[in-house]
C-alpha cells in the first residue's frame, strides 16, 4: 500500500515538475541520502501505528511525534531542520522524486528481508 502510493507519488512529481531546473540546496539542508533515511523509518512507523488501530486520533499522534522524535536523535537532526529541509525538498519536485526514488527502493528491501523495525 505505501509503495503503490508512493510510487504514483514520484510519477506524477516526474510527470507534472520533470522539465525544471535544481535550485541550489540552502545550508544546513539535510543531505538527500539522509533525507531518504529518515523518511523510510518515518513512513514505516506512521504505518506501525496505524495498525494498531487505535480509537483516538490524538493517541495516535502522539505515539507517532513520540517515534518521530527518536528518528531524528538517530540521525543527528533536530525537528526544526527536518521541517525546513522536508519543505524545500517538498516544494522542489526534482529533488524530492530522487529522495522518495531511495524511500521506495529502502521500503523493498526491508519488506524482502521482514525489517519494518522504524528504529
Amino acid at each position: 500500500m505505501i509503495r503503490r502510493t508512493l510510487i504514483y507519488f514520484s510519477l506524477f512529481s516526474f510527470l507534472l515538475f520533470g522539465c525544471q531546473d535544481e535550485p541550489d540546496i540552502p545550508a544546513g539542508t539535510v543531505s538527500e541520502a539522509k533525507m531518504a533515511q529518515i523518511l523510510t523509518d518515518i513512513h514505516i512507523i506512521e504505518a506501525r501505528v496505524g495498525r494498531l488501530a487505535l480509537t483516538s486520533l490524538d493517541s495516535s499522534t502522539i505515539i507517532t511525534e513520540h517515534l518521530k522524535l527518536q528518528v531524528f536523535k538517530k540521525y543527528g537532526v533536530d525537528s526544526a531542520t527536518y521541517n525546513r529541509s522536508y519543505k524545500f525538498y517538498s516544494t522542489n519536485p526534482i529533488y524530492l522524486e530522487r529522495i522518495y526514488d531511495i524511500v521506495v527502493k529502502q521500503l523493498e528491501v526491508r519488506q524482502k528481508k521482514k525489517n519494518y523495525k522504524g528504529l
